[in-house]
């Protein structure tokens, strides 16, 4: 587990949220991905399946779709491509100096929270059928 995984995950789901919000589905996906990556590679698997369910019931022909978890997609050559493709959109630095941009903080875990469950606070806005 990565500190640094666990920060881009915060920030990602900020991002996504905050396109969720904007009504940007193209952008939350984006982010939902980097999210889910995150979470995935930083030991939190109920953040990337919160992730993998936005994304499979609001863009149902979504890549994500291929695989059951983002676990399974990133054992996957084809999606490590995308995943490539995906952190060229947005870096963890790049997310950070977004959110400076537009004045919005990043939560942090606090004495009774973790920084998956502040994560999945940020995904809860978003809806999924």
């Amino acid at each position: 587990m990565s500190g640094n995984d666990e920060r881009a995950m915060r920030l990602f789901a900020r991002l996504a949220a905050v396109a969720a919000l904007k009504q940007q589905p193209i952008g939350r996906d984006r982010f939902l991905v980097l999210t889910g990556i995150a979470a995935t590679r930083a030991g939190w698997p109920d953040v990337a399946t919160r992730c993998h369910e936005i994304i499979t019931s609001e863009t149902p022909k979504h890549i994500v779709c291929h695989y059951a978890s983002f676990a399974d997609a990133l054992r996957d050559e084809d999606f490590q491509t995308f995943t490539k493709q995906v952190e060229r959109f947005c870096s963890p630095e790049r997310a950070e100096l977004l959110l400076q941009e537009m004045q919005l903080q990043l939560p942090s875990p606090g004495d009774n929270s973790s920084a998956g469950d502040v994560a999945l606070d940020l995904l809860k806005p978003i809806t999924s059928a």
